[in-house]
């Protein structure tokens, strides 16, 4: 009796919007009925949502850095919040990039390049947001201007990553 309820000959392709529903018993004359499903338009939050996303996609690796500097507040957020004590392993790690510069510049001076100031620009930026990360685990996220100059250090690398990535 199972059996009957769905033939096995009707295909239906894929994304179909119409469904035939086959005749039913003792009703030989009558005419198939099918039932039509409307798509639903989607909302104006969801049209915005995704033309906001596709164009975070394009566009990812220009604005890497502005989503890891999001991830880096968060973290550091959450660090606050269970281990504070990471301030006195983050504050000596804020010496590491300066220090890694000079031993480069007296090690291997061929190293450098031909563009120094970049390297120096970005051993800055990194000094400073690893100083930024070790004053927001001991102060807090919160804290007005520790907020202030994550916006304006976001702002920093984000500027210097898309001009270092136009002069290549």
């Amino acid at each position: 009796m199972a059996r009957r309820s769905r033939p096995r000959t009707v295909q239906v392709p894929p994304g179909a919007t119409t469904v035939r529903i086959p005749t039913q018993r003792g009703a030989k004359g009558a005419p198939p009925v099918f039932v039509v499903v409307s798509e639903t338009r989607p909302t104006l939050s969801s049209r915005i949502a995704r033309a906001v996303g596709g164009w975070a996609w394009r566009h990812r690796a220009a604005w890497a850095p502005t989503g890891y500097a999001v991830l880096a507040y968060v973290l550091t957020a959450v660090v606050h919040l269970i281990a504070p004590w990471m301030v006195y392993v983050l504050a000596p790690a804020a010496f590491v990039p300066p220090l890694a510069l000079r031993w480069i510049q007296v090690g291997w001076p061929e190293r450098i390049g031909e563009r120094p100031g970049r390297l120096l620009a970005a051993a800055v930026l990194a000094t400073l947001a690893t100083a930024w990360t070790a004053a927001t685990v001991h102060y807090g996220p919160l804290t007005v201007p520790l907020a202030w100059s994550w916006v304006g250090l976001t702002v920093a690398v984000q500027v210097f990553w898309l001009v270092v990535r136009r002069s290549k």
